[in-house]
């Protein structure tokens, strides 16, 4: 069950591989499509799922792909004698907020589990039940995924190992219900693809936690989730045959414009910090 439904959304596929120079991941297609469509040489573009895509590049059937790699994944071949290029283009990540006078300071993954989980090791149902928790108040939780977001489904497999939802949680909310209990309920959390600015709540730094891992809690901000160091997001990447760059590389511009930074950032996803995008097109534009 781990990521089972996230992979039915990215990886959906046909019998045989795409045959395009563009491939990936259909949650960007109303992105890239149409801003490639009006391009000077306009290469073929497939944007049918992950799954399809890693096919394409390793038969040589693609150029260039749009992949998220979720931990543990193998990174994507190409056929023999080629190689890829791999850069980080954007991340999908979840936000974790409370009610902003909750004097909680910071969470763990495996704290996020014991709220959400049906089974974890350590159950937390009130949050007086952390350690040096002094407030005696219900934990409530609930999790915000709009349409075109799978942070329900990342989270699931993420933080929850696949396991079923602890009675209680709050799924399928509206936009409207999210911000009222943001704004009135002390012991609300909430997770959500972002909080927009203005919002009620206070979005609290997470940290992995896990055995051998950073126990320094981070805020997700476009650098910490671009590094890696916020661990509640999910890299998408732009793979590119390395023979093929210089082909492409009007593609690859545009994909690391303004523009296109502002485009993810309406869909909820965080693009690549403006100083890295800003020195790979310095790079790609010799």
């Amino acid at each position: 069950m781990y990521f089972l439904r996230l992979g039915i959304c990215l990886c959906f596929s046909g019998i045989s591989a795409l045959a395009a120079d563009v491939v990936g991941s259909d949650l960007v297609k109303e992105i890239v499509v149409p801003g490639i469509s009006k391009m000077s040489k306009v290469p073929t573009v497939e944007l049918m799922g992950t799954l399809p895509a890693r096919r394409a590049l390793a038969s040589g059937k693609a150029s260039m792909a749009l992949i998220f790699v979720k931990e543990g994944d193998t990174e994507p071949t190409a056929p023999d004698g080629f190689f890829l290029n791999r850069y980080l283009w954007a991340n999908s990540a979840a936000v974790v907020v409370v009610h902003r006078n909750n004097p909680f300071a910071q969470i763990n993954l495996e704290e996020l589990k014991g709220i959400y989980a049906k089974e974890s090791r350590t159950p937390f149902n009130d949050w007086s039940d952390f350690r040096n928790g002094n407030l005696a108040e219900p934990i409530s939780p609930l999790i915000y995924s709009p349409v075109g977001s799978f942070t329900q489904e990342y989270f699931q497999g993420f933080v929850m190992g696949g396991d079923d939802w602890k009675a209680g949680v709050r799924q399928r909310v509206e936009w409207p219900a999210v911000l009222d209990s943001l704004a009135a309920r002390f012991g609300i959390i909430a997770v959500m693809p972002g909080l927009p600015a203005g919002s009620p709540g206070k979005v609290l730094p997470v940290s992995d936690g896990r055995e051998g891992r950073p126990k320094v809690a981070y805020l997700p901000d476009e650098m910490n989730i671009y590094t890696g160091d916020y661990p509640l997001r999910l890299p998408l990447y732009l793979y590119v045959r390395t023979d093929k760059e210089r082909e492409l590389r009007e593609v690859m511009l545009w994909l690391f414009s303004d523009e296109v930074a502002d485009k993810l950032r309406a869909q909820g996803l965080y693009p690549c910090p403006k100083a890295i995008r800003s020195r790979l097109s310095q790079r790609l534009d010799r």
